[in-house]
C-alpha cells in the first residue's frame, strides 16, 4: 500500500462508505462538488483541539478521495492557513493532486498575516474578487466575503471596521442583484460564506444577510465553515449547513461529496462530516 493510499484510509472514519468508494449518481442529479474547510494551517504547536501540523496530510487524504471521484470542482469555505503567509506555499501545491480546481472564499485567519501581506491574500488563492459568482449548470453559487467588515482584514488603524466580521453595504447590493437575476432565470443558488448565518458562531450582521436571502426563492442553501465542530440551522426554508474543520482531532478526517438536484441537495458525508438529505424549499 502505496503512503498515498495509506493517509486516504487510516485518517478517515467514514460516515457512509470507505474512501475512494463512489456512490451511483441520483437521478436527475444536476451537480457534485467537493466541499472541504478550515484546514487552517500553521507550523505551530497543538493548541487545544486545533492540530495545525495535522493538517497537511489529512488534506492529502481529502484530496486523494475527492481525485477519484471526477468531481467539476471543490469548494474550500474558507480559513486556508493560519498565522504566516508562507503557509499558502505549503498547502496550495497539495491541492494539485485533485486534477481540477478549487473554489476558495476568504476566512479570518487567512488574514492573520502582516497588514503589508492582507492585499496578497485574494490573488495568493486565485480569486477574481473577495467576493464572486459563479455557474455550473443550473446551479449558481455566491461566494460571499464575510471578512469585509472585519477587524482581520481591515486594521483598525486604516479604516472602520463594525466589528470581528460582517458583509458590507456594497456586497449586500451586489448580492441582491446577483439573486434577482437568479430567482429570473430559474437556477439553484447555493450561497457561501465562511461565517454561519445561524448560531453558533454567527455573523455579525447575520439578519442583514438573510434578509436579503430570504426574499430571493432562488436561494436555496448557505455553506459555511468557521465553527470546527459543525451545525445546522435553517431560516425561511434556507439550508444554512455548517461544515465540520479538518484542523479538529488529529485521530481523523472531513470532508464531503454534494450532490445538487432538482428538489434537494444530497451531502455525502466522510470522517467526522455529517451526511444529510435537505429538501429545497418551493
Amino acid at each position: 500500500m502505496n503512503r498515498r493510499r495509506f493517509l486516504a484510509t487510516s485518517l478517515v472514519v467514514p460516515a457512509t462508505l470507505a474512501a475512494g468508494e463512489s456512490t451511483p449518481s441520483p437521478s436527475g442529479e444536476l451537480l457534485r462538488f467537493g466541499v472541504i474547510t478550515d484546514a487552517q494551517y500553521a507550523d505551530a504547536e497543538p493548541q487545544g483541539e486545533r492540530h495545525y501540523r495535522a493538517t497537511p496530510g489529512k488534506l492529502k487524504a481529502a484530496v486523494a478521495d475527492l481525485a477519484q471521484r471526477q468531481l467539476p470542482f471543490t469548494l474550500h469555505l474558507g480559513d486556508f492557513i493560519d498565522r504566516n503567509f508562507g503557509s499558502f506555499a505549503t498547502l496550495l501545491p497539495l491541492l494539485d493532486g485533485l486534477g481540477h480546481p478549487v473554489r476558495h472564499l476568504l476566512g479570518n485567519h487567512d488574514y492573520s498575516v502582516t497588514d503589508g501581506e492582507k492585499c496578497r491574500v485574494v490573488s495568493t488563492l486565485g480569486l477574481p474578487h473577495d467576493y464572486y459568482a459563479f455557474r455550473t449548470g443550473r446551479v449558481r453559487f455566491l461566494m460571499l466575503d464575510t471578512n469585509a467588515l472585519g477587524t482581520y482584514k481591515t486594521p483598525p488603524l486604516s479604516g472602520s471596521p463594525t466589528g470581528p466580521n460582517g458583509v458590507d453595504a456594497k456586497q449586500l447590493a451586489w448580492l441582491d442583484r446577483e439573486l434577482a437575476a437568479s430567482d429570473a432565470s430559474g437556477d439553484i443558488v447555493l450561497v457561501c460564506g465562511h461565517h454561519p448565518l445561524t448560531a453558533p458562531l454567527q455573523l455579525s450582521n447575520a439578519g442583514e444577510v438573510l434578509g436579503v436571502l430570504a426574499k430571493h426563492p432562488s436561494v436555496k442553501a448557505y455553506l459555511n465553515g468557521h465553527h470546527h465542530d459543525g451545525a445546522y440551522g435553517v431560516h425561511e426554508g434556507i439550508h444554512c449547513v455548517t461544515f465540520r474543520s479538518i484542523l479538529h482531532r488529529p485521530e481523523t478526517n472531513a470532508w464531503c461529496v454534494a450532490r445538487v438536484l432538482p428538489d434537494r441537495l444530497l451531502i455525502e458525508g466522510f470522517g467526522r462530516e455529517e451526511s444529510r438529505e435537505l429538501k429545497f424549499r418551493a
